[in-house]
């Protein structure tokens, strides 16, 4: 019996989120978990030693084997379930097997996978080889990468589940034993059906410290968290404790990963009981501020009150202007202000902005200082740290930079550097110019004859566009 509905022949985008999330994994962990293998005897729980294949390796066999575990629930698999499975394998490899085939001769395989895929993994029993690795990895290096990797894991498990036949034998069952084996707690209040369980705090700061670049930053949220920590098992002892304020001021230059922090962060205040849904509501001045009398308190209130349970993110939050008398924008600030005496302990507020433009704004209204006394600093990404963005975006969408295009590439982040100023572009240049480079590429491939996968996939120096070195660093 077959299950063909060319409907269902693509990957879903989940799973190719997954997949990119896996590669940075292996890249991000790569020096560090050679050395851990290469001198370590690392064993599972037969005690079958990992230190012959690279870690790769074991993610490709953990991937694929929560896959094939899942979709041999059917009598055959779907044709998505077995593309999921051929891009695993693939996922490690420079030569892609897979990548070529077509719908039906990835069916035909579908149809002899009993025959050629055996025994079946039990995963809903066994350990995965990465996670066991993972597990050694966080003890030697005190890292969080288990627990991410063990969600991940999991929601492949569910992808692979929501795509199964009618007829597939007791899924939910398989994915309640999984998730127990991979030893992810269900909090109070989530489903209990077979939906991944919320990140707990180690897998929130895991994320955290997975970002390029932002030492400082980092080390300032793990400094927060472990106050906090501190001062929840003080309550618990009875003993006093401090009133400090949790709202905070993010500084420094556009792309710099000031919302991607503040999404971070409101989570973990959430994981740590602080805000109670731990969502982010994202405003600028126009968010606030209206044009007619009486309608900026109620725009503001209106704001706060999806914000409550969360964080509440201001963005280039001194365009609000509180000085001046000439708008709105102090009645705006002073409604605020309210609003956080008002709803005190109900919702944080993450005010964020270039450095100079900040440091005016908090000192022109005397409340505003008093309400923020942690102050985060985003540093400009170095051209290391740019080229390790880029290459991550590189990895993500299956494209690989040739020895002499990464040498230009490199050149083009150390000149954009030199001649950077506050309106320095960093993530977002590296972004705009690995969209104008893969556009380059296209343009060049479009015209070969026969390109193959290579050629599909390789940038080449000519594909960085010639301007891109004297650029200011806002857009190639």
């Amino acid at each position: 019996m077959s299950w063909l509905n060319p409907e269902e022949s693509h990957v879903p985008k989940e799973f190719a989120d997954l997949k990119a999330q896996f590669v940075d994994l292996e890249a991000r962990t790569r020096k560090p978990m050679d050395e851990l293998l290469a001198h370590n005897t690392i064993t599972d729980a037969s005690g079958k030693a990992y230190r012959s294949e690279s870690f790769g390796h074991y993610l490709t066999v953990s991937i694929t084997s929560v896959i094939i575990s899942f979709m041999a629930l059917d009598e055959c698999p779907t044709l998505t379930n077995y593309r999921m499975f051929c891009e695993a394998r693939d996922l490690f490899q420079e030569e892609k097997e897979y990548a070529n085939a077509t719908d039906l001769q990835l069916q035909e395989a579908s149809e002899n996978f009993r025959k050629t895929v055996t025994p079946i993994p039990r995963v809903e029993c066994e350990p995965l080889p990465a996670v066991q690795i993972l597990e050694q990895y966080d003890l030697t290096y005190h890292s969080h990468e288990a627990q991410p990797a063990k969600e991940a894991f999991y929601k492949i498990a569910q992808i692979v589940v929501a795509n199964l036949t009618p007829n597939a034998r007791v899924p939910k069952t398989y994915l309640q034993m999984f998730r127990d084996t991979l030893g992810l707690i269900v909090k109070p209040g989530s489903s209990s059906n077979g939906d991944a369980s919320e990140p707990d705090l180690p897998s929130l700061l895991a994320q955290l410290d997975a970002l390029t670049g932002l030492k400082k930053v980092k080390d300032e949220v793990h400094q927060l968290t472990n106050y906090i920590k501190v001062e929840q098992m003080r309550k618990a002892k009875g003993l006093k404790t401090s009133d400090v304020s949790l709202h905070m001021v993010f500084y420094g230059n556009p792309g710099t990963g000031k919302t991607t922090v503040a999404r971070l962060v409101s989570k973990i205040y959430r994981a740590l009981g602080v805000v109670s849904k731990g969502h982010l509501v994202e405003v600028d001045r126009a968010g606030l501020v209206a044009g007619y009398v009486g309608q900026t308190a109620l725009k503001v209130r209106s704001v706060v009150e999806k914000a409550l349970g969360g964080m509440l993110f201001i963005d280039e939050a001194y365009s609000l202007d509180a000085g001046s008398g000439n708008d709105f924008g102090g009645e705006a600030v002073e409604t605020l202000l309210k609003m956080m005496e008002d709803r005190r302990d109900q919702f944080v507020v993450v005010v964020a902005g270039y450095p100079v433009e900040m440091k005016r704004f908090l000192s022109s209204n005397p409340g505003l200082k008093s309400r923020f006394n942690k102050y985060l600093e985003f540093d400009d990404y170095s051209p290391e740290e740019l080229m390790a963005i880029f290459e991550s975006f590189c990895r993500s969408t299956d494209y690989q930079v040739s020895p002499e295009a990464h040498k230009v590439i490199e050149s083009t982040f150390l000149k954009a550097f030199a001649l950077r100023d506050s309106t320095f572009g960093n993530a977002r240049f590296a972004r705009n110019l690995f969209e104008k480079i893969v556009e380059n590429q296209a343009n060049r491939v479009v015209s070969l004859d026969g390109a193959d996968q290579a050629a599909l996939m390789q940038i080449s120096p000519e594909d960085v566009p010639a301007a891109a070195g004297k650029t200011d660093g806002r857009a190639p």
